[in-house]
């Protein structure tokens, strides 16, 4: 009888700690950043790379790889990516219009442009903590 006693009791114990677990759950889904907030700032390091451009040459990527590392994250692939593209190409555009060639101004141009696409960053940031 003691015999079987322990037995039961070692049985159950060894349940115990497999009653007590959490059930897996699945992981949460990244969320996405807004496709307005990071098209936007995808506008605005387009304008930033145009300014950068006109001063120091076609091969200064500074910007554009900020771009490339930021659709990495937010749209390997697909219409998204698509979207995003062409939101930099359109601020790349504008600004090549609004600013013709490098001036005593442009690096204040720059200063200004990459202040907006910090805002832009922080706030888009802040929509993946709350």
């Amino acid at each position: 009888m003691t015999r079987l006693a322990l037995a039961l009791a070692g049985t159950l114990l060894l349940a115990f700690p497999a009653l007590a677990q959490e059930p897996e759950q699945e992981p949460d889904v990244p969320r996405a950043a807004p496709l307005h907030m990071i098209s936007e700032l995808a506008e605005t390091l387009g304008r930033a790379h145009a300014v950068r451009t006109l001063c120091n040459g076609d091969q200064d990527g500074y910007w554009r790889n900020y771009m490339l590392t930021m659709m990495s994250y937010e749209a390997p692939n697909g219409p998204r990516r698509a979207a995003l593209t062409e939101a930099f190409n359109r601020g790349y555009r504008s600004q090549n219009r609004e600013t013709s060639s490098c001036s005593d101004s442009s690096s204040a141009a720059e200063a200004r442009i990459a202040a907006r696409g910090k805002e832009l960053a922080d706030a888009i940031a802040r929509n993946y903590m709350d």
